[in-house]
């Protein structure tokens, strides 16, 4: 009988969370996700960096992202996005993503999603603006006093541990 399952070294997921201070995600490019020339489309990209987002606020939150916006009372949908290029990614390719906060304001925050090689070659540099909006009226909305705790936690933690490790 044929085996089932796989063997070896082989890994199924696309994305695991590896680190929490920075919260860091390793994610493997799927061969769907490039050209024929074998190098990913420029707007993964900006699915990779979404997915980060998503993947940070779920940890953040502590709790699944669709429900801590509905028990929040609030949608969080990006206000502006950038990304810098630095080297392109190929099928197959692991690459690690690090998500640190940038600034917190009343309405909005801006993160960072810092994309490198395993190696840690810098790949890409994304800058992506939240900002809270109220579901009912679709207006700007002040980010939930909740929300912004744990957004300064997370930023204290990170600070810290770069201090204590020497990292960046």
């Amino acid at each position: 009988m044929a085996r089932t399952r796989p063997t070896g070294d082989f890994k199924a997921a696309t994305e695991i969370v590896i680190g929490a201070n920075p919260i860091t995600i390793r994610r493997r490019v799927k061969w769907g996700e490039c050209d024929p020339a074998g190098v990913v489309h420029m707007v993964n990209y900006s699915e990779y960096v979404v997915s980060a987002y998503e993947i940070f606020m779920t940890v953040l939150l502590n709790e699944g992202f669709v429900n801590a916006k509905a028990r929040h009372r609030v949608a969080l949908p990006a206000k502006a996005f950038t990304i810098e290029f630095y080297a392109s990614l190929r099928p197959d390719d692991d690459f690690l993503m690090t998500v640190e906060i940038v600034s917190i304001r009343a309405k909005t925050f801006d993160i960072s999603v810092r994309g490198r090689s395993t190696e840690r070659h810098d790949l890409f540099l994304a800058k992506l603006t939240p900002i809270a909006v109220d579901p009912a009226k679709r207006t700007a909305a002040l980010l939930p006093r909740t929300i912004v705790q744990k957004l300064r936690r997370y930023r204290e933690s990170c600070a810290l541990n770069e201090a204590q490790t020497g990292t960046a």
